[in-house]
């Protein structure tokens, strides 16, 4: 049981004890700092800060600025003392009062739910909104973008508040679809078990439109292992050695990629490496990107290490300069600027670069294309993305394979994914016309899932 008592540090100079914060938090603003040093000098210490002990050296798990202005003024700071607290339980509870009192950003709110599931990424949604003070669907969306990036293990089933486990999920709501559309998905579908380095080899040569795939990456664990930088690049020469193979003349490959560190500020280099070995031994058509546009501020980013946080993924893609490659089918929406510029509007106009352009084509061009040409940064939501939830611990965002298969597959084309995983990128090609998908994994559980996914979603 802890136990709490209220004592009041008087030490004089040379006697006083030596405090560190349980967390790193978010600081103060200037306005806010200078507003409390104002309300503190006026009133003294007016709530005691909350420490962990009455030693020599104490843990402010709750106060930090109060203790920082009262030293700054030369007043008396009152504590409270929170006995019988390991340090988990102490940097829960500071984030707990933090959430609760404190004027945060959204950003800085979700961050410390995040930290939150870093530490304890068993326990239920609802334990960790009940201990933080957030609603559960905070935790829960905060949960799938730390799933996502492997900032955390998927667990199949959660701790909740009465010690009893709970499934991590619920069942994603099924499509309706007639039995013969059920069949027709199943028929079109080959889902193929084993390592694909001694799969691709059956598969006939140039009998494939596109390769969209999203592999495992170097130095991550998952539950098929960890596979070294050189043993991944290895494992990619052999694929993409393959993939030439099998394509057709005009087909083209995307390898969906997304750099990690070998520690916060080195990062670690096998992306590029790959990218360039690849582009000399065959063709990269063009550098795009993947922007997730709710990334969270997770390694690296704290105050104290400063990086700007990770929200870009690199699409390796791979083909003839010639491939095959619909533009229309990805046009993006123009905006409403666009759309409301006359036709009849052909004035030529000087932008910034001093250079002409005629704002009424340009709007004539959209409205009779039905968008305007892509950017080769996809902005791309990781949340919230259709398909379900719980099924593998990095999944693609559905958004960005039907965005691909959009772009690469033709009609009743044939798409393949060595690295399947749960289906995401099979269930998209076939969402998205293709005529045949074919999904390679070693693991069985993970093709089982996918079938499902394929027919009820």
């Amino acid at each position: 049981m802890n136990r709490t008592r209220r004592v009041v540090v008087r030490g004089e100079k040379g006697q006083l004890p030596r405090y560190e914060p349980v967390l790193d938090l978010p600081p103060l603003s200037p306005e806010q700092y200078e507003a409390l040093r104002h309300h503190v000098a006026l009133h003294g210490v007016l709530v005691p800060i909350l420490v962990d002990g009455d030693g020599p050296v104490r843990r402010i798990i709750d106060g930090n600025h109060r203790r920082r202005v009262a030293d700054e003024l030369g007043y008396d700071c009152p504590e409270v003392v929170q006995a019988g607290m390991d340090e988990a339980e102490m940097r829960t509870l500071a984030r707990s009062l933090n959430l609760a009192r404190r004027q945060l950003s959204q950003e800085q709110r979700r961050q410390l739910v995040a930290d939150q599931l870093v530490e304890t990424p068993g326990r239920s949604n609802r334990w960790v909104a009940g201990r933080l003070g957030v609603h559960h669907a905070t935790v829960a969306s905060v949960r799938c973008l730390l799933e996502s990036t492997g900032q955390i293990d998927q667990c199949p089933a959660l701790l909740g508040a009465d010690q009893r486990l709970q499934p991590a999920r619920k069942p994603p709501r099924a499509v309706l679809r007639t039995p013969e559309e059920r069949r027709a998905r199943l028929e079109a579908t080959t889902l193929l078990h084993g390592d694909c380095r001694d799969v691709l080899p059956t598969i006939p040569s140039a009998s494939v439109d596109a390769i969209v795939t999203d592999p495992p990456y170097p130095e991550v664990r998952r539950e098929y292992g960890r596979m070294t930088e050189a043993d991944w690049l290895d494992l990619m020469k052999g694929v993409v050695a393959e993939a030439r193979r099998i394509l057709k003349p005009t087909g083209s490959m995307v390898v969906v990629l997304q750099p990690n560190y070998e520690s916060v500020g080195r990062m670690r280099l096998w992306l590029w490496e790959f990218l360039l070995w690849a582009a000399r031994e065959w063709n990269l058509v063009q550098d795009v990107y993947a922007w997730a546009t709710d990334a969270m501020p997770l390694a690296g980013t704290g105050r104290s290490q400063g990086l700007t946080r990770q929200s870009v993924k690199t699409c390796v893609w791979l083909g003839p300069p010639g491939c095959y490659r619909d533009q229309d089918r990805v046009l993006k929406t123009p905006s409403s600027r666009t759309s409301a510029r006359r036709r009849s509007d052909l004035a030529v106009r000087e932008g910034r670069s001093r250079k002409g352009y005629k704002e009424g084509t340009l709007a004539g061009v959209a409205a009779e294309r039905g968008g305007t040409t892509p950017f080769n940064r996809l902005p791309i939501s990781n949340g919230r993305q259709p398909g379900g939830h719980g099924d593998h611990p990095s999944r693609t965002a559905y958004d960005l394979a039907a965005w691909w298969c959009r772009y690469l597959v033709p009609e009743g084309g044939v798409l393949l994914d060595p690295f399947a995983g749960s289906g995401v990128v099979l269930q998209a090609g076939l969402d998205e016309g293709a005529g045949q998908v074919i999904g390679i994994d070693k693991w069985a559980g993970y093709l089982d899932i996918a079938r499902g996914r394929i027919v009820d979603e």
